[in-house]
């Protein structure tokens, strides 16, 4: 068992609480709190003891074994106010401190110093007089998904890269509106955090790429003003998110570096600097007639959008922006979605989307086991506005919920939200036959890439993230981080159970059996034994004499199904349908004279049969009535066997047709 993995389980152990990583309860003075310095390159950093005693005031600094003023040891010779660490002949994390006494005998500690040299680029950022990116909450109303944040501010701000060699790589210079600087501000909805750690968007004044330097690449395409600095760190679900895209030929995946962050001269975690989802030649590829449009649970938080009407989906814009928006480009997108939507129903969608890329996003939801159905952050495009471009899915994005769809579909699987339910129901099978042809293509690819990546993974990032992780957690007082090769170990298991499942659901058959109470099938042959994943089969009704078929179930159905169709793209297991019916023949009340009608207190002169109907208008069977009094017919109903409910009474030779209501 090698060093680094020892050392990210004591991280672990320590911020879950099996390890103590604070002061013993015995120690005189009172736990300080922890304060993080980063080495730039392995470089001596200079730390101060500013504790506020009055008069003469001596110090004396110490060296910990961990995150804890209570085991330190005096560092020999070190007894001003100022204190330079030695420098990191390795990656590591070291702890300091400084007892402050005054001449008057009280003692003070600083804070805990957590300096560490995590090897990983760091991103500064000094805003205008200081001014921190700030929000304020607000929530949907009535149903509407989630909270979001409103009077968000844009902050003027300079900002500098240094890459892990401790070279100054990019400096945006002051701030002045379209020439220099950036402005900076929260991004995120729920996942605002305005008392912890936030997400960012950063707009540049000038367009560059700020991670030419850290990923070696180069090329005027990847400029850019629109940035991210994206919090989700605890985890490597977003990269391994991004793995999968790009292991299965999404066209743009979000390009991306790990950095340390400082905002002010306070250090703010670990985070990803990475491209946002723009019009770019380099990423989101539209013309300037193009648009990119989002899916959007937090629609209501947005001054643009529009709704559509067959699926009631929300829209917001990321290209064209919100006020250079016209009402004709509106107009035109929505109008676009609309149709297709009513294309979606009827099957004939080919024209509109991009079918492929809608089959792979979904694909890479399935690979992953997303748990996620709410529908933020789902981007399309379209090139321009017209006949010749189509509805393209772009890069998939949230990655929270990976791993959570054990020996289940993805939740958006059998969700209509971007229309994957109907065009695997439909009879267009080209949706259903493009999502089977990617995967026999990507799978065996994507097994043996990642597990390449995986096992890679400590030796490409583990003792950074490690280090970098436990900064992360000391800054924002977390209950825990995992080591990277805890993530690897996971995502290990997970694919390769999910391979197993997969290929299961993809290539066997699952059997079909029936219980059929009576009745038969009138042609044996046509009646399937089995379902494949691309098989959309009609199950034939079969026959019982005096019985009127009204519908199979299953062991999950709670109403009969006459109309039953068979879908293999969310069949998981074998299934048994039993057939039910009902008596298609109604004891007929005989007119037997005078005592039949004093007994049922009406006059008669001959009787006449009706048909009855359910409300959806399924055939339950006849009965005789002497007459078309509404009591008399609910008595008939009533006396034939039928329960409690409406039904629909018609005669085409008399013209009759009744609704009754029957108590």
């Amino acid at each position: 068992m090698d060093k680094q993995f020892l050392y990210g389980i004591l991280v672990w152990l320590v911020a879950i609480g099996i390890v103590s990583a604070q002061p013993d309860s015995s120690s005189a003075l009172e736990s300080p709190r922890a304060v993080v310095s980063l080495s730039e390159h392995g470089e001596p950093v200079e730390l101060s003891c500013d504790v506020p005693l009055e008069g003469e005031v001596s110090y004396q600094w110490y060296k910990s074994t961990s995150n804890s003023i209570g085991d330190g040891i005096a560092i020999e010779g070190e007894t001003s106010r100022h204190f330079m660490s030695a420098s990191f002949p390795n990656k590591g994390v070291r702890f300091y401190y400084c007892i402050a006494t005054s001449s008057e005998g009280i003692s003070e500690p600083s804070d805990i110093f957590v300096v560490a040299y995590t090897g990983l680029p760091i991103v500064k950022i000094n805003t205008v007089n200081g001014e921190e990116p700030s929000a304020e909450y607000v929530y949907a109303l009535n149903s509407d998904y989630g909270r979001g944040i409103t009077n968000v501010t844009k902050v003027p701000a300079s900002m500098q890269i240094i890459d892990s060699s401790g070279s100054l790589v990019y400096e945006s210079g002051d701030y002045e509106k379209g020439a220099s600087g950036l402005t900076i501000k929260l991004r995120g909805n729920t996942s605002v955090d305005l008392e912890g750690k936030s997400s960012y968007k950063l707009k540049l004044q000038k367009k560059a790429d700020l991670l030419a330097p850290l990923i070696s690449r180069s090329g005027t395409s990847f400029r850019d003003k629109e940035w991210i600095l994206h919090k989700n760190t605890t985890t490597l679900h977003t990269i391994i998110g991004f793995w999968v895209c790009d292991i299965a030929g999404v066209p743009w995946t979000p390009k991306y570096s790990f950095v340390n962050v400082f905002i002010n001269n306070d250090y703010r975690g670990l985070y990803l600097l990475m491209e946002a989802v723009n019009r770019n030649e380099s990423r989101v590829d539209v013309s300037k007639d193009g648009y990119i449009i989002e899916r959007d649970a937090y629609w209501w938080n947005e001054d643009v959008m529009f709704e559509t009407s067959s699926f009631n989906q929300k829209y917001t814009f990321k290209y064209p922006d919100d006020d250079k928006l016209s009402k004709e480009q509106l107009s035109y997108i929505k109008n676009y979605v609309n149709v297709l939507e009513w294309h979606v129903g009827y099957g004939t969608y080919d024209d509109y989307i991009d079918v492929k890329s809608f089959a792979r996003w979904l694909l890479v939801h399935d690979f992953l086991g997303t748990l996620d159905g709410a529908g933020s952050n789902i981007f399309m495009s379209k090139y321009d506005a017209t006949k010749n471009s189509k509805l393209q899915m772009l890069t998939n994005w949230d990655f929270d919920t990976n791993y959570m769809r054990e020996d289940q579909w993805a939740l958006q699987h059998n969700e209509n939200r971007m229309y994957a339910a109907s065009m695997f129901k439909s009879s267009n099978r080209s949706f259903a036959k493009t999502y089977k042809a990617l995967y026999d293509s990507i799978a065996p690819i994507l097994w043996n890439s990642l597990e390449k990546k995986l096992k890679g993974l400590d030796d490409a990032l583990g003792e950074q993230l490690v280090n970098a992780r436990y900064c992360d957690l000391v800054r924002w007082e977390l209950l825990s981080y995992n080591p990277v090769k805890y993530d690897s170990i996971v995502a290990q298991k997970w694919f390769t159970s999910r391979e197993a499942w997969l290929k299961k659901m993809m290539k066997k058959s699952r059997a079909v059996s029936y219980v059929l109470n009576g009745g038969e099938f009138k042609n044996k042959k046509a009646v399937p034994s089995s379902i494949s994943f691309l098989d959309r089969v009609e199950i034939p009704q079969p026959q019982k004499s005096g019985y009127v078929f009204s519908g199979w179930m299953s062991e999950t159905d709670t109403i009969p199904q006459k109309n039953l169709v068979l879908y293999g793209y969310n069949m998981t297991e074998d299934t048994q349908l039993t057939a039910h019916w009902i008596s298609s023949v109604r004891p007929i009340q005989k007119v037997d004279g005078d005592v039949f009608l004093k007994k049922n207190n009406f006059v008669v002169k001959d009787s006449f049969s009706v048909d009855v109907f359910s409300m959806v208008g399924s055939f339950l069977g006849r009965i005789s009535l002497n007459s078309t009094d509404m009591q008399i017919i609910k008595r008939s109903l009533k006396g034939a066997g039928f329960a409690t409910g409406v039904y629909f009474l018609r005669s085409k030779a008399l013209r009759l047709n009744y609704r009754v209501l029957v108590k």
